[in-house]
């Protein structure tokens, strides 16, 4: 399971900034980003069509929680209102610009001076921005706690087994520790494994590995479920978390 602030940091790996025809800049996610890291930020939109000035809270809001200590919801929760204060725009221009651009987003300054945290215009249009951002980093909290547990944590969620200096040989080395009745367990056809441990000479010595390895799945003792994956190296890792392949080459 991934802390909280790695969760963040997982979402903003698969966020990047794009370049219309017009030479303005916008965030978007990339193709490959897991689809829940796409609602993520359709529900921190509080029914708004996607825009650029909500991306850039989502962006903010998981900037705070990535560089934060916070492991899990709780410990990042005190920490909302001092990064929505940290966060707060210097310029009434940006506020106005942001509140400007959909009257909806006036709720936050009615909230602010029914309050009556408030005494100025300037007040009213700095609290309700404020107030905004601090329900875009609930929101966003709230989703990462609710998906970490799926979130690669390299410390925890994977085992290195036999190293690339074995090149060629890893299918073989790793085929050599397995019998029938373990490849049985695991899922694997025993005529694959029987092929790896022949060599690299046999002709389907890499056909037969790639098969072990997209099928290959097991239980250890205390009930968690494994896979194999390859990158050079030959790792153990939990079943049920999303690997992006960066973490590991």
């Amino acid at each position: 399971m991934s802390d909280l602030n790695n969760a963040a940091s997982f979402v903003l790996s698969f966020i990047e900034e794009k370049t219309r025809e017009d030479g303005s800049t916008f965030k978007a996610f990339k193709s490959e980003a897991p689809e829940w890291c796409r609602s993520l930020a359709m529900v921190a939109h509080d029914g708004e069509f996607p825009n650029d000035s909500r991306y850039d809270l989502i962006c903010k809001a998981l900037d705070s929680i990535a560089d934060s200590d916070a492991k899990e919801e709780s410990e990042a929760m005190e920490e909302v209102r001092q990064w929505s204060l940290d966060a707060l725009p210097c310029w009434t221009a940006s506020l106005l610009s942001f509140f400007a651009e959909n009257a909806g987003r006036l709720k936050y300054c009615d909230q602010a001076m029914e309050d009556g945290s408030a005494e100025s215009i300037y007040d009213i249009l700095s609290e309700g921005w404020r107030l905004c951002f601090e329900e875009v980093l609930c929101t966003v909290i709230s989703s990462l706690e609710e998906e970490r547990d799926s979130i690669f944590n390299p410390d925890t969620d994977c085992e290195l087994i036999l190293s690339d200096s074995n090149g060629i040989y890893i299918p073989k080395i790793y085929c050599d520790g397995v019998d029938e009745e373990e490849a049985e367990s695991m899922s694997i056809d025993w005529k694959d494994v029987r092929i790896c441990q022949s060599g690299p000479d046999h002709e389907r010595y890499w056909e037969a590995w790639q098969t072990i390895e997209q099928n290959a799945e097991w239980t250890d003792g205390n009930g968690e479920e494994w896979r194999l994956f390859q990158n050079g190296d030959l790792w153990a890792i939990k079943a049920n978390v999303e690997v992006p392949e960066s973490w590991l080459f």
